[in-house]
C-alpha cells in the first residue's frame, strides 16, 4: 500500500469557516470565481490547521510540538507526530541529535515535504444565492460606566463543500536518503510498521472529529463528512479527488462511475460512507457504488472500516 486517498462532501449551516482580507469592520468569506460566479472556499492552510488540531486533541501520551515565535517546529519526525505527518521548514542547531544524525546534525535549514496532502475545501453552491451579512456589535465600557459599540459586518453562508486528502503512506515515519553506491533514493524509517499505522490512523480519525475551524463561538456548525470515499491504493495518485461532482444538489453518477473504475484498477479496498438526506440522489449514489463493488456504510462506519483495514495491513 502506497497511498490512502479520501474525498468527501460536507454540508454546513450558516457560518464563516475561513475569512478573507476584509476591511476593519467587515469580515468576508474567502471566495473563488467560476464562469463569473463567486463560490466560497476554505484554504488548504486552514484545512491543515483543522486536521492538525483534531489530531492534537486526540493525542494519548504522544508528542506533538508547538511552533515557536518564528513558526518553526522541532523537526524531530521520530518523536513528533506533527512534524512527521505535516512536514516543516525549520532551522536545526549544529550538534542537535536527531534520527539519522546520532553524532549531531551539521546545522542549517532543513525542509520536510508533508506526507499528508490537503486540498482546499471548495464550495459547490454560488455564494450570493446562499449567504447573508451578519451584524456583530463589539461593546466597549466607557470610563463612567456607559457602553458604546462598533458594528462589524460578517459574511456567513450555507454551502456544500468538497474536501480531500491524500496520505503518502511510504513516507510516514521515515525520510528519503540517497544511496550513494546505487545512486537511488530510498526511505530510511525511524518507526516500525505498527507505529507508522498508528500515526496514519490519527489522520483518518481526525476527519471524523474536525471541530477547531474559525468563528465557531457564535457560528457553530459541523464540517465533518456527509458523503465520503476512501481508497487504499497500490500507487500514489490523486485521481479519487475528481469522483464527486455535483449539479442541482445531486452527485454526477456518470463521473462517479468513471473515476471509481479508474481507481479500482490499483485499489484493493474502497469504502464509502453516506449520511441520508444530504445529497438529493443519495439512494442512486448508494446503488451505483454497490454496483461498482464499493462497500457503502454510514460515514462513521466507513471511517471505522478504513481503520480496521489499515490495522490489518503490513507496512
Amino acid at each position: 500500500m502506497k497511498c490512502i486517498s479520501l474525498v468527501w462532501l460536507s454540508q454546513t449551516d450558516l457560518t464563516n469557516l475561513n475569512s478573507g482580507e476584509g476591511e476593519a469592520n467587515f469580515i468576508d468569506v474567502k471566495k473563488y470565481k467560476k464562469n463569473g460566479v463567486e463560490y466560497p472556499y476554505v484554504s488548504g492552510q486552514a484545512m491543515r490547521y483543522y486536521i492538525k488540531e483534531a489530531i492534537r486533541r486526540d493525542l494519548d501520551n504522544e508528542y506533538m510540538c508547538v511552533p515557536n515565535d518564528k513558526g518553526e517546529t522541532c523537526g524531530n519526525i521520530q518523536e513528533c507526530v506533527g512534524c512527521d505527518l505535516f512536514g516543516f521548514m525549520t532551522t536545526i542547531r549544529k550538534g542537535t541529535v536527531l534520527p539519522g544524525y546520532p553524532n549531531g546534525h551539521p546545522g542549517g535549514a532543513i525542509t520536510r515535504v508533508s506526507p499528508v496532502k490537503v486540498s482546499p475545501a471548495v464550495g459547490l453552491l454560488p455564494f450570493e444565492d446562499n449567504a447573508v451579512v451578519d451584524f456583530l456589535t463589539r461593546r466597549h465600557r466607557m470610563s463612567e460606566g456607559e457602553m458604546s459599540g462598533d458594528i462589524v459586518n460578517v459574511e456567513i453562508g450555507v454551502n456544500m463543500y468538497k474536501c480531500g486528502i491524500a496520505i503518502d503512506v511510504v513516507r510516514v515515519g521515515g525520510e528519503e536518503k540517497v544511496n550513494e553506491k546505487r545512486r537511488t533514493v530510498e526511505v530510511e524509517y525511524y518507526l516500525d510498521g505498527d507505529e507508522r499505522k498508528k500515526r496514519i490512523s490519527k489522520v483518518l480519525e481526525a476527519i471524523r472529529y474536525l471541530s477547531d475551524y474559525s468563528k465557531q463561538a457564535r457560528l457553530l456548525t459541523d464540517f465533518t463528512p456527509d458523503l465520503v470515499l476512501i481508497a487504499f491504493q497500490n500507487v500514489y495518485s490523486h485521481r479519487l479527488q475528481k469522483a464527486l461532482s455535483m449539479s442541482n444538489g445531486s452527485v454526477d453518477l456518470e463521473r462517479l462511475e468513471a473515476v471509481i473504475k479508474d481507481v479500482k484498477e490499483y485499489s484493493p479496498k474502497i469504502v464509502a460512507g453516506v449520511l441520508p438526506g444530504v445529497i438529493e440522489n443519495d439512494s442512486d449514489v448508494k446503488a451505483k457504488l454497490e454496483e461498482l463493488g464499493v462497500e457503502v456504510r454510514s460515514t462513521n462506519e466507513a471511517i471505522n472500516e478504513a481503520l480496521r483495514y489499515l490495522d490489518g495491513q503490513t507496512l
